[in-house]
């Protein structure tokens, strides 16, 4: 087993007047290819309602021909006015607005709060492509969001975004978002996407919740159709749509003070074809904080030829001097084996150490899969913690 060796240089935060300044640097190595991984993520405020953040990851791997790339993940700056009525970002950050998909753009963000408690918001930019360059010539996106203000804890919101690629229209949406409580126990959540573009809905999601005593349940239902979730410039949209519905429940009991019982009982339906959701996980905590805790799993999953079932035992134990020992076991079973192995295993065997500013940690991990007969990897985590004033 060969492992890669990452050396990196992190440089000092300059002090600023306000909060400290927080800078992390993670450094990872793995035996898979072997490859290795930097991240640096940077948080703070720089002047009295000025706040700005930065993740920066790098990776690489020692194989023949590779070339060592990077990229910014985020890196932004956030201001609002002293009255907290307007916000405004200006980066590389992800934008979400309502029920419309996630985008990760370089660009500006700004969110005002007009009278009738009605917040209005807008998006514009380019999308980030993968590389450190910005998109191409003609590549942009721009939404915006106007949402009414319900009760104390609850919304509703309509939004609508469109995305450029090359100048062409790749994706146009028109989104509906509500949520409210209905009491100190009861939350009810909707949401809709619609695709102007192919002109079908793309997304549809429902939640109902409710607390009583020691037990939490969830309903929910979504609908999704993949032609109109990708852009209309994608080689995807041209093969076919094959909606999917999922629906069911979640039960979280606390049966005791350490120790939570979790459900999840739903169906999924693709095409014509129906499979069961099922999973149940159990989690005992060996102390107050959850710094240790023994979690087990079984779940059962899949459709026709592609159905699973499988049981998973994790536990982490914190002993003397900052040292923790960590493990997990899976083991997954399919129903048509198909030449691929009758049960797939998956091992990880851990042990991390922290101290101050300091934390390392070392894995060892082995597998056997429908694309390996087995398989062996090691994992070297570094991290440095710095606060400047």
């Amino acid at each position: 087993m060969k492992l890669a060796v990452l050396a990196a240089t992190l440089v000092g935060i300059v002090p600023a007047s306000a909060d400290p300044i927080r800078l992390r640097g993670d450094a990872l190595a793995t035996t898979a290819s072997p490859a290795g991984l930097l991240v640096l993520n940077a948080d703070g405020a720089l002047r009295e309602r000025f706040t700005a953040e930065a993740v920066v990851w790098m990776a690489g791997a020692r194989t023949p021909g590779d070339e060592v790339s990077g990229d910014v993940l985020v890196i932004a700056i956030h201001g609002r006015s002293r009255d907290g009525k307007i916000a405004g970002r200006v980066g590389r950050f992800v934008s979400t607005l309502g029920a419309l998909r996630p985008l990760h753009i370089d660009g500006g963000s700004t969110r005002v709060r007009l009278p009738h408690r009605i917040d209005a918001e807008a998006v514009a930019g380019i999308p980030v492509v993968l590389g450190l360059g910005t998109g191409r010539a003609w590549d942009w996106v721009a939404g915006a969001r106007l949402a009414r203000q319900l009760g104390d804890s609850g919304a509703v919101g309509v939004a609508y975004e469109q995305r450029r690629d090359r100048g062409v229209r790749a994706s146009e949406e028109l989104g509906f978002d509500v949520g409210t409580a209905l009491g100190p126990k009861t939350d009810l959540g909707a949401r809709l996407a619609y695709d102007l573009v192919g002109e079908g809905i793309a997304e549809v999601g429902l939640t109902a919740s409710r607390r009583h005593g020691a037990v939490r349940t969830e309903l929910y239902a979504s609908h999704r159709s993949p032609s109109h979730l990708v852009p209309a410039t994608s080689l995807f949209s041209v093969i076919g749509d094959v909606p999917a519905q999922r629906g069911g429940a979640v039960i979280t009991w606390r049966a005791a003070p350490r120790l939570d019982l979790i459900g999840d009982l739903a169906a999924l339906r693709i095409d014509r074809d129906f499979g069961p959701e099922l999973s149940g996980k159990a989690r005992l905590r060996l102390d107050d904080r959850g710094a240790g805790a023994v979690t087990g799993e079984l779940r059962r999953s899949g459709i026709g030829d592609e159905a699973w079932t499988g049981a998973r035992l994790a536990a982490r134990v914190p002993v003397a001097h900052a040292i923790a020992v960590s493990t997990e076991l899976e083991l997954v079973i399919p129903d048509q084996a198909r030449g691929r192995g009758v049960v797939w295993p998956w091992g990880l065997v851990a042990a991390s150490w922290s101290y101050r500013d300091w934390e390392a940690a070392v894995a060892v991990e082995a597998s056997a899969s429908p694309e390996y007969r087995h398989r062996v990897d090691g994992l070297l985590q570094l991290t440095r913690r710095w606060s400047a004033r």
